[in-house]
């Protein structure tokens, strides 16, 4: 936890949304099983090249959260929240980018303004790449260690598969 406060440098405005979101719970419990895992990246490959839009869950358009609930729900009976700040919620939280494995969710803050800590989301796929879709580029592979954007915005992954 002070790792996570330690990134939001002493922003007070994101520490109180960090704060709120705490509250609420994290690091609950998920079983979903490690077999699933490319499915769920398969699925969302599927999207590749999707405009992005806000709300959207279709490849008409698609959020970042959306392209994750859609892959995830298609592929297991489990109840996934829909918004990225919930999906945080759940599974083991991983600080360090290093640490990150296949399937791992990766979530970042303040990359538009909102009463959330938690704006965006993607899924990582190894060696530094991650599938999400951005308002420039919709559904599309980005570097986690982008040093003009991803990294200084990458709050922390989470293990959901096991």
């Amino acid at each position: 936890e002070s790792k996570l406060i330690k990134k939001l440098n002493n922003n007070s405005e994101l520490i109180q949304k960090f704060k709120e979101f705490k509250l609420n719970g994290y690091e609950k419990d998920i079983e979903l099983p490690n077999e699933i895992i490319n499915s769920v990246i398969d699925t969302a490959e599927t999207y590749l090249g999707v405009p992005n839009k806000v709300g959207g869950i279709s490849k008409d358009g698609i959020d970042a959260s959306g392209l994750i609930f859609i892959a995830i729900t298609r592929n297991s009976e489990f109840k996934f929240p829909r918004i990225a700040q919930d999906m945080a919620r759940y599974g083991t939280v991983i600080t360090n980018t290093e640490k990150l494995k296949r399937g791992d969710l990766v979530f970042f803050y303040d990359t538009y303004e909102t009463d959330r800590i938690i704006t965006s989301a993607g899924i990582y796929l190894g060696e530094n790449k991650f599938l999400n879709s951005s308002s420039n580029n919709g559904v599309s592979v980005s570097d986690i260690n982008d040093p003009f954007y991803w990294n200084e915005q990458f709050f922390f992954g989470t293990r959901i598969f096991k």
